[in-house]
């Protein structure tokens, strides 16, 4: 009896290793094949299926799309949570200034759309950190396409406990640029404040109300001396040369014959309405 069950259990698991050495395939790479209608995009050294929408764009996406008459449109999309959104177009090897376009995003039947004055600019649809444009300007885009117009999630400018600091004392915008390396203060109901790397102290100068252009903020004022200090802030995109965070706002500084070119933050977006450009 005890024979014929031990035959029993070694047929068994001989049965068992048999059916594991047959299919089973380790380290075996799949390769996914869709239909018209499916979405594949390469994302990050991965393939992924495009049909899922479980959360909602927010900061920085971009990407290079291809373009006819130029080396690449480099286009680059904020969302905000206000539901709105402003988009920049670079046109590289044209040596023109990037195309801006504001407006809202909503979400409709698992697709982002993207309006101005309601009329439909673009529409996407949000895989993981990515953002595949299917539509743009009445225009659909094939899937064939697809891997072409793609938006890669972006660093939005890290929001550091010094800049909160600066906050809580009142200041409302900082900027800061690299070669060299310096930095800028600005309380709009007392000074400006503006640091150079070499430099033995700060340019400290009572503020002064600023001029409006179409795009931007112009702070023009003179330290003690007579020496001006021209500071421009731009509401373009804006990296700051260091690492691969983006910013809202650019910052421009002339003094002394330089001229400094870097980023800028808004602290305060509260109490004056040219802090929102």
């Amino acid at each position: 009896m005890k024979t014929f069950l031990t035959l029993i259990i070694l047929a068994i698991v001989g049965v068992t290793a048999w059916y594991l050495f047959n299919n089973y395939k380790p380290g075996e790479v799949v390769t996914l094949t869709t239909t018209n209608t499916d979405t594949v995009v390469v994302v990050k050294d991965s393939i992924i299926n495009a049909n899922t929408f479980d959360t909602i764009p927010l900061g920085f996406y971009q990407g290079m799309l291809p373009c006819r008459t130029c080396e690449g449109i480099q286009r680059t999309v904020m969302f905000s949570q206000d539901e709105e959104f402003t988009m920049e177009e670079l046109n590289w090897g044209k040596g023109t200034q990037a195309k801006k376009t504001q407006g809202t995003w909503t979400k409709e039947h698992g697709m982002f759309v993207l309006s101005q004055k309601g009329k439909i600019i673009s529409k996407y649809k949000l895989v993981k950190d990515s953002l595949i444009n299917t539509e743009y300007n009445g225009t659909r885009i094939p899937d064939s396409l697809s891997t072409q117009f793609v938006l890669f999630k972006k660093n939005t400018f890290p929001q550091n406990a010094s800049w909160k600091q600066r906050q809580s004392e009142g200041i409302d915008i900082v900027g800061n640029g690299t070669e060299p390396f310096w930095s800028i203060e600005i309380d709009k109901e007392k000074l400006i404040l503006f640091k150079l790397a070499d430099a033995q102290k700060p340019v400290i100068i009572p503020i002064e109300k600023p001029v409006m252009t179409k795009d931007s903020v112009v702070y023009s004022v003179s330290t003690d001396g007579g020496v001006p200090l021209k500071i421009s802030i731009s509401s373009r995109f804006c990296n700051d040369g260091m690492s691969d965070h983006l910013y809202e706002y650019k910052m421009t500084v002339w003094f002394k014959g330089k001229v400094y070119k870097g980023c800028a933050v808004m602290l305060n977006n509260t109490g004056n309405s040219y802090t929102k450009l």
